[in-house]
């Protein structure tokens, strides 16, 4: 989710480079339609034009979702420490470091591929 629309489109070319099959979207409300499509990871701007990327943290954490959460703000500290509060795997600050944001990614791929090798023995 990044309301900006030059930085979503790029962010998601990098990760379809990658092998992944982002869907972006620049709204709360976006991301609330998407989120019953069990994504594995939410890539979440916080601050967008019809509220805060907070409102998808409390959803996920209040439905238990098994969504993972990267938070990728320009946000100061303190909302930045009350999204932490809210559960996230990771936050990163914006200018984003994609390689920073890619290893994340292909760590937790990783091991969910592992798992899935383990499951089937």
């Amino acid at each position: 989710m990044e309301d900006d629309r030059a930085a979503r489109n790029a962010v998601n070319l990098i990760l379809k480079a990658q092998g992944y099959e982002p869907v972006a979207v620049g709204t709360v409300a976006e991301a609330m339609n998407h989120l019953s499509h069990g994504p594995d990871w939410v890539l979440l701007d916080l601050m967008l034009p019809d509220g805060c990327g907070t409102t998808i943290l409390r959803k996920i954490a209040a439905e238990r979702l098994p969504t993972r959460v990267c938070v990728i703000t320009g946000c100061g500290p303190e909302k930045v420490e009350e999204a932490r509060k809210l559960g996230p795997q990771c936050v990163l600050t914006k200018p984003l470091n994609v390689g920073r944001l890619i290893t994340l990614l292909a760590t937790d791929r990783h091991h969910a591929e592992a798992g899935r090798a383990v499951e089937a023995r």
